[in-house]
């Protein structure tokens, strides 16, 4: 499956996550040791002559000199956000989490951040997360591409999914209104069904789910439990082509949420063609809605691929955000009343869906 930020592929999903997620934005900061935090770093001469620190929702956009290698600055504590600070070329990333913080350079030229209070310090705690999940994929990733056979790999992915979901609920149990909490969601939202994550949301305080990833995956969720099997099919329209003019017209109808550029989507393609020829006449249709793409690109794609069925073009955001769909392909059956029968239909699953409620034509 593919975002809409992502072009790489694999059949099987097979990336490891390798650190929590990059939140650079939070809309509210959470309870906090201090209300500010004391910088003070040493990166030796002839660095950088200025580093600057930026969080825009914490209120930080501060440059300081730097002398000697040396410098000091007070900023804003904020426990849901993560500070850029940039040193000339060497870039990294620390949470201003009210606690004394002291910055010194690796011999990779990274940026080594120690609190003086680690025990009640988030980035400390932030650090320690995104470490455990290192470990995670140093351990599992040379197993996996030694298994032997694809199921001994599918097992171990599995086992690997699970470690991270449990050491990511309880990185939320011990820390659910700060960054480590919001970096966790971001790893359980594909580990999760749509019930348990919004039921793991609700544990979170009152900062960490104003976050902005946590806010819009709140929505998603939202747009998910509106749009599961057995609701009504939620209309759009994009260019005078109404999503009603071919849904809840008396016909099943197979619809295929796609890109030109996606590969999973392309590799859909012959069993979605396969049901078409099969069963298309006047119980059953298919439809092609084209999201997240240029339309050049999409008419040709349409004209390379052979696409016999009708379609949607340039739907871009406007069904993904109204679906909660955040991958493609996504294909869904609805009924012949625009009730949905199932969603993320998939492989030799989609004919057997469609064949439960039509016959074969040919």
């Amino acid at each position: 499956m593919m975002n809409k930020t992502s072009k790489k592929y694999t059949m099987k999903t097979r990336a490891l996550f390798i650190t929590a997620v990059a939140v650079f934005v939070a809309a509210s900061c959470a309870q906090k040791v201090s209300d500010t935090t004391k910088i003070t770093g040493d990166l030796g001469p002839g660095v950088a002559k200025q580093v600057k620190f930026s969080l825009r929702e914490a209120g930080i956009d501060t440059t300081v000199a730097v002398s000697g290698g040396k410098f000091n600055v007070e900023l804003p504590a904020c426990q849901t956000g993560l500070v850029r600070i940039a040193a000339d070329n060497i870039v990294g990333s620390f949470i201003s989490d009210g606690t004394p913080l002291t910055f010194t350079l690796n011999e990779d030229k990274s940026f080594n951040i120690v609190s003086k209070y680690p025990k009640v310090s988030t980035h400390t705690k932030y650090d320690a997360f995104q470490q455990k999940m290192k470990d995670l994929q140093k351990t599992y990733e040379p197993q996996i591409q030694a298994a032997a056979n694809e199921e001994a790999e599918d097992k171990l992915y599995e086992s690997y999914q699970s470690d991270v979901k449990d050491l990511s609920l309880a990185a939320i149990r011990d820390n659910n209104d700060n960054i480590v909490a919001v970096a966790a969601i971001e790893n359980l939202r594909y580990l999760l069904d749509t019930d348990q994550l919004d039921s793991v949301i609700t544990t979170l305080g009152p900062a960490a789910a104003e976050a902005p990833s946590v806010k819009k995956l709140t929505k998603v969720i939202a747009a998910k439990k509106a749009t599961e099997a057995g609701m009504m099919f939620a209309d759009f329209e994009v260019g005078g082509n109404k999503f009603s003019d071919y849904v809840g017209k008396g016909k099943y109808v197979l619809v295929d949420f796609w890109a030109s550029w996606c590969g999973p989507c392309k590799a859909e393609v012959p069993n979605i063609k396969n049901v078409y020829e099969k069963y298309s006449g006047n119980d059953f249709e298919v439809l092609g809605v084209a999201v997240w793409d240029k339309p050049l690109a999409t008419a040709k794609a349409i004209k390379d691929l052979e696409l016999p069925w009708n379609q949607i073009v340039n739907a871009q955001s406007i069904p993904t955000d109204i679906y909660g769909i955040e991958g493609i392909p996504h294909i869904i059956l609805f009924g012949p009343d625009g009730k949905i029968v199932k969603r993320n239909l998939r492989g030799d699953e989609i004919e057997a869906e469609v064949a439960k409620y039509v016959k074969p034509v040919k």
